[in-house]
């Protein structure tokens, strides 16, 4: 036998795609393939909007988490959806059009849920599984020769629409433990499933059911609420009395007292996605690169929020014992629009760009107390702003014009800002709670392991 025919026998074909018995059936049309492609778009958006919508009034942490990440993934695999479609010669793409008014209907009494019950019934108990069992589905159906680029791409977005729906079928299952919670979830998750199904399904070819019951939507512009509002665990969450930014940088105090000021200032960050999240609220109909690079911001700092509860966890302390000031957020979703919040927030990244005051500073200042985490959680969180103010730049430059534009902006933004601030900072006592944290963390580290 030749080489040649020994490879034939032996070497798989179609470069490990799929057998040729698969690639043999016509699988799905390129048209077919499009109109169901925006579909997905169009409800991994919605999921992305919805999540945005709800992140500063839902008070679990948890949950804020959640969002926080999962806002940003669907906003990613919705820009992997528009670059296929964009592909496969379908010019105009009208990407932002809404495909059935049917599914608009399903998205508009979605995000209409009243509490985080209702929420994650609708999320995680019917649109997000839908979604996901649509691309599965399709998956089989597609040819994986034919069209690999759909298939490869509907495969790693599936992974991770998997992982998120786990994460809320056990986030559904936490809220749900009482009977009167179980009862919201499912009654909720019934009336949102009713207009799925009127829609027939995410695909729309399924068969179409009964009229669902009466709407939440009244065919109005849904209100976001952007009141940031905490749980219980979360006592005086307007007390201000730590001044943590003067504790890192004051260099009389102890490496670990200062250190331990950065981890709390991580902690504090939840502030940062519960701002930012009426941006993207508010940002609907501009360039999806926008909702991408503003989600994955507001994601870094959701993930700086969950780097500094790690740290206390490492302590052994509970992220929440101790006061999280809300005031920024509050006072920012209260009294600013979205924009003035956007160039607020990039005049705090530019801030922290200088190498004798900003993130290179606080990762040396991480060095001093010789503790190898602390200092790869300050790594991290350098980076991670270094592009958060690379884009502030790209975003604001259209709309504000040069550096010295947007500086004079944000100047008077922070002067009413200031003047507002009085007004939040009252209603704590402003009881001090430093001392006793610090002491506590130091007992925590001296501890015998």
């Amino acid at each position: 036998m030749t080489d040649a025919a020994e490879a034939d026998a032996g070497v798989p074909p179609l470069g490990g795609i799929c057998s040729y018995e698969r690639a043999a059936s016509p699988g799905l049309a390129v048209e077919v393939t499009v109109a169901r492609l925006k579909r997905y778009n169009h409800l991994a958006g919605a999921l992305h909007r919805i999540a945005a919508a709800h992140l500063p009034r839902t008070p679990e942490w948890e949950v804020k988490c959640g969002l926080g990440l999962h806002l940003y993934l669907d906003a990613d695999h919705c820009a992997a959806i528009r670059e296929r479609v964009a592909e496969m010669r379908e010019p105009p793409l009208r990407l932002d059009a809404v495909p059935d008014e049917r599914l608009r209907a399903v998205v508009e009494e979605a995000i209409r849920a009243r509490d985080t019950v209702e929420l994650l019934a609708a999320v995680y108990g019917v649109l997000r599984p839908a979604l996901v069992a649509a691309m599965e589905a399709h998956v089989q159906a597609l040819n994986p020769l034919f069209d690999h680029p759909t298939h490869r791409l509907l495969r790693g977005i599936l992974r991770e629409q998997h992982e998120m729906l786990a994460w809320g079928r056990e986030a559904v299952a936490a809220l749900t433990r009482t009977d009167a919670g179980e009862a919201r979830a499912t009654a909720f998750g019934a009336h949102v499933a009713g207009f799925l199904a009127a829609a027939g399904g995410v695909g729309g070819d399924e068969p179409e059911q009964a009229a669902p019951g009466a709407p939440r939507w009244d065919g109005s512009e849904y209100a976001m609420d952007a009141t940031v509002r905490r749980d219980e665990r979360f006592a005086d969450p307007f007390n201000a009395s730590a001044d943590i930014d003067a504790y890192y940088q004051d260099e009389s105090l102890a490496a670990d007292e200062r250190t331990f000021a950065l981890a709390y200032k991580r902690l504090r960050e939840m502030d940062v996605p519960e701002c930012m999240a009426p941006i993207l609220f508010g940002a609907r109909g501009g360039p999806w690169d926008y909702h991408r690079d503003l989600a994955r911001q507001l994601w870094d700092e959701t993930r700086h929020a969950m780097m500094g509860e790690v740290a206390l966890d490492r302590l052994g302390i509970p992220f929440h014992a101790y006061p999280v000031d809300a005031a920024f957020s509050a006072l920012l979703n209260d009294h600013f629009t979205p924009f003035e919040a956007h160039v607020l927030l990039w005049a705090i990244e530019q801030g922290l760009m200088p190498r004798e005051t900003g993130k290179r500073w606080e990762w040396s200042i991480a060095g001093l107390d010789g503790d190898p985490f602390f200092v790869a959680l300050q790594d991290h969180d350098w980076a991670d702003e270094v592009l958060h103010a690379r884009i502030g730049r790209r975003w604001l430059r259209e709309k504000v014009g040069g550096t010295a534009g947007r500086e004079a902006m944000a100047a008077d933004l922070w002067k009413r800002y200031e003047d507002l601030l009085p007004s939040y900072l009252v209603r704590s006592r402003q009881a001090e709670w430093w001392p006793e944290f610090v002491e506590r963390a130091r007992a925590a580290r001296a501890a015998p392991s």
